[in-house]
């Protein structure tokens, strides 16, 4: 009787009655069928994210640009500079929506290989392939109009239209030019000698001259007084 619930203890795949000191082997870590999302839930995602991420590009991109189109007669140079920031800015749109196509097909690849769990997944696959071609269509007319917008920029600093500012107008840079060493008057008034050269600090260090004599009474014996000369 023992050997018996012993074997069926072992049997047991449910992992809450497993000991505290199990290694683990012996369980079944793998989701159970029923519990699994399907396989074309993901790559949807990962679109859905690419497309929202392109939206935030573009809307950037377009924004720049129209502060590019504000500051166009006083500060041309700024104004292109801007131009340039909007234009990398629908490239990296046009990078995520390009990433977006891949997923898209790599969702309809997971619907054809498990047509049995596509619940509801035809309709959101065919809003986000509408959703994609809005977007493809919205950042090329966009990146269009910024680049034929760029271009007049350019043409108008080309032909003189446009006068371009002074570089950082706001805040001139200020440039302090190194002082020029005189090397030949130092090396005229430079003195030959070291001693010449350090004589003040020589001067700094001379001591007081000492007496020419010194006269030292003799040692006296103890309890005696020394002897005193006239």
């Amino acid at each position: 009787m023992p050997h018996t619930l012993v074997s069926c203890d072992m049997n047991r795949q449910d992992s809450t009655r497993a000991a505290r000191g199990a290694t683990g082997k012996c369980r079944n870590r793998r989701r159970p069928q029923a519990g699994r999302r399907p396989e074309w839930v993901r790559p949807l995602r990962r679109v859905q994210k690419a497309l929202d991420a392109s939206m935030r590009l573009l809307n950037a991109g377009l924004a720049t640009a129209a502060k590019s189109g504000r500051c166009m007669t006083r500060r041309p140079l700024d104004s292109s500079r801007k131009l340039e920031f909007a234009e990398g800015r629908l490239a990296l749109a046009s990078a995520r929506l390009a990433y977006a196509a891949k997923e898209l097909a790599a969702t309809a690849t997971c619907l054809e290989r498990e047509p049995e769990a596509a619940d509801g997944a035809p309709e959101l696959l065919m809003e986000a392939s509408q959703r994609w071609m809005a977007m493809q269509r919205s950042v090329e007319s966009a990146a269009g109009a910024i680049f034929t917008f760029h271009e007049n920029v350019l043409a108008g600093l080309r032909s003189g239209v446009l006068v371009p500012e002074r570089t950082n107008e706001r805040r001139p840079r200020i440039i302090l030019a190194p002082r020029a060493t005189f090397f030949r008057a130092f090396l005229v008034a430079r003195q030959p000698r070291v001693v010449d050269r350090i004589a003040s600090v020589l001067k700094r260090r001379r001591r007081a001259p000492r007496p020419a004599a010194v006269r030292v009474p003799g040692r006296a014996s103890q309890g005696r007084a020394p002897p005193v000369s006239f």
